[in-house]
């Protein structure tokens, strides 16, 4: 549609006394056509026109008396005085709209929001009432609400900077930086612009993984602002984020000696001894960041994940409900509970705060934008879309749960990594593959779900995981009976081997050397495999020319892009040793004997919980974990024992 096709039926609505409507028509132009001047001059005119003035109900003095009240924690009181006045005008957009605002400042957002929607319906004109009601959103978790709120709020107030402001920051906590960054870049050119906002914008940089755009930035401060903490703190997470361990540490130094009272230049400090493996230095920041604020979420989390990797989750999951306590809508504490919760098999609330996980900081993952509703279990919605998430490993631990869809749905569509295409064909589930909006359009679904919330449909406890298992992928059989006959003539054991993690923030904890795995590789009646997804060639070579030790590799089968050539080679394995990676997983979901080398400290995942070693979740893995972190000694002699006693003849 048109930019004037636009004009002309929002006037309309306006003409009908459609005045929401109008502004959703006038919000969809300023964001196709941010450009364009006449929009300024048309809700101008219909201000004029439409804009009715809030009557003053309720004097000044009785709302200051009302805000006294309430900081003395009785705003029930309030609530019941307002309650009586509504009684006798129902229509009273003042006391309505107070009415919002104290249900709020009770912790009742969801009365909140109801009473700030009335507001607003009452007088669509008033700028301040929809700022009310997105706040009320915010609160309860309805950031995408919240944001178009925010944007009509912006049409009926096109100049007004501060309201940029709060678009940029919600788009942020909706992961929307692209966004963001736009918003921000317009807030910056004028050379007025507080620190806040100059922060913020490089906050948003900085989770959008731009830190050299956020050094290059901040260099044109560097002469005026060089003597703020705040400006050493984000210099320095911008170097903490590349890696630039020294480099950020001597910013956050400089910040704690600008101002020894700033809680989070302890935390960080605190997060570039955690980067290096100090884990002792690490804690004593982070108590240090508690003790200026104890009610310091950023602290308190990076404590409970200490705890969590551990392996206290006990510990663990009491600091992250202490940072709940202090902020109910911190998504990250929320998030990381639940992975404390599930690892604890405690499934009910677990899945509950997994849900969270969208809003997390550090869950990379984009949620699918769509308007098709949410599946649940004996709904009339039979054309289901399961769609994916998380990295791959993550994505082969649910497609279990294809199964336990199939007596709910007449079809399953899926949109997954490709290279789990010809893998799940084996499944014989009927499977749909999809890709894109048109393909989602054209087969009539009419349900969807994450591939993650395929367990808190049909995981309560752990004889659940049991009952879904049963190695719930297949091997192709010629590819598999092809490779067998390389090894026809041989009669030692053959071990599918993966050592490397390529996780960016974790994969240095979870990886070990060749060399480290020597004890293992010089057993004489092993052939071992490389599984390995990214080039070894280097290392295997410069292993064998120390060692002579060779392990063997498959170059017809690419083990990055070919999962179904790799699923094969797992299979005519008689075992697979392997760290936290993809590799596990496959090894695990085709019911294969696993041994998972598994790190106690940072990179210690969720789902790894186990009963007697065996995994909850896959139970031909049995899990050796390290008693020290980030040595592998006592794991690599534990596994050669084993070995020995079991397989070597």
């Amino acid at each position: 549609m048109s930019i004037n096709d636009l004009f002309k039926k929002g006037n309309i609505l306006f003409a009908e006394k459609k005045y929401f409507e109008g502004l959703e028509v006038y919000k969809d132009i300023r964001l196709k056509y941010p450009l364009n001047t006449r929009l300024y001059d048309e809700i101008n005119k219909k201000i004029k026109i439409h804009k009715k003035p809030i009557s003053q109900s309720i004097s000044n003095s009785e709302i200051e008396e009302f805000f006294e009240l309430e900081k003395k924690g009785h705003a029930s009181i309030v609530i019941t005085r307002l309650l009586k006045f509504l009684e006798k005008n129902k229509n009273d957009v003042l006391t309505i709209s107070l009415l919002g605002k104290f249900w709020e400042l009770n912790g009742d957002y969801q009365r909140a929001t109801s009473y700030h929607k009335l507001s607003v319906e009452k007088a669509p004109f008033e700028v301040a009432l929809y700022l009310n009601l997105s706040n009320a959103l915010k609160q309860n978790n309805k950031l995408d609400d919240a944001l178009n709120f925010l944007h009509l709020a912006k049409i009926l107030s096109l100049k007004d900077k501060s309201i940029d402001y709060e678009i940029a920051k919600l788009n942020t906590k909706l992961k929307n930086y692209s966004a963001a960054n736009v918003i921000y870049k317009e807030l910056i050119k004028d050379k007025t612009i507080n620190n806040e906002i100059i922060y913020s914008y490089c906050e948003n940089l900085i989770k959008n993984k731009q830190e050299n755009s956020v050094l290059e930035f901040l260099a044109k401060y560097s002469k005026t602002h060089s003597s703020d903490d705040n400006y050493q703190l984000t210099l320095g997470l911008a170097n903490l984020k590349k890696r630039e361990y020294e480099l950020a540490k001597i910013c956050f130094l400089n910040s704690i000696k600008i101002n020894p009272n700033n809680s989070q230049s302890y935390n960080l400090l605190g997060d570039y001894y955690s980067a290096i493996s100090d884990i002792k230095n690490a804690k004593i920041n982070y108590e240090k960041s508690l003790k200026i604020l104890p009610n310091n979420n950023m602290a308190l989390k990076n404590l409970a994940a200490i705890s969590f990797f551990k392996g206290d989750l006990e510990d663990a999951e009491e600091i992250y409900n202490s940072a709940l306590k202090n902020n109910k809508n911190d998504y990250d504490a929320m998030y990381y509970l639940s992975q404390c919760q599930l690892a604890r098999c405690n499934y009910e609330t677990g899945w509950k705060n997994f849900k969270s996980r969208w809003l997390a900081n550090n869950f990379e993952s984009k949620k699918l934008k769509t308007n098709i509703p949410k599946f649940f279990l004996n709904s009339d919605n039979k054309n289901l879309l399961v769609w994916s998430e998380q990295g791959i490993g993550d994505q082969i631990l649910f497609l279990r749960f294809l199964h336990n869809l199939v007596p709910f749905v007449d079809n399953i569509y899926l949109n997954i990594d490709s290279r789990l295409h010809e893998i799940i064909k084996r499944m014989n589930l009927n499977i749909h593959f999809v890709s894109n909006v048109d393909q989602i359009k054209k087969n009539n679904i009419n349900s969807q779900i994450p591939i993650g919330d395929l367990g808190c449909l049909f995981v309560k406890n752990n004889s659940n995981l049991i009952d879904n298992f049963e190695g719930y992928i297949k091997s192709d059989t010629k590819i598999t009976n092809d490779l067998k006959n390389n090894f026809k003539n041989q009669k030692k054991y053959i071990c599918g081997l993966s050592w490397i993690s390529k996780n960016e923030d974790i994969g240095i904890n979870k990886s070990i050397s060749l060399e480290v795995l020597k004890p293992l590789l010089s057993l004489k009646n092993i052939t071992f495999v490389d599984l390995q997804y990214n080039n070894t060639i280097d290392e295997r070579k410069k292993f064998y020319n120390t060692n002579q030790i060779k392990i063997e590799k498959f170059e017809h089968i690419d083990n990055f892009n070919d999962l179904n050539g790799v699923t094969s080679l797992i299979d005519i394995c008689d075992f697979v040793i392997t760290v936290s990676n993809t590799n596990a997983h496959l090894s695990g979901s085709l019911g294969k004997k696993t041994y998972l080398l598994l790190p106690k400290g940072k990179g210690r995942l969720w789902y790894w919980s186990s009963e007697n070693k065996k995994s909850n979740w896959y139970p031909s893995i049995e899990i050796l974990q390290q008693n020290v972190a980030g040595s592998w000694e006592s794991v690599i002699n534990e596994l050669r024992k084993i070995l020995k006693d079991n397989l070597i003849e």
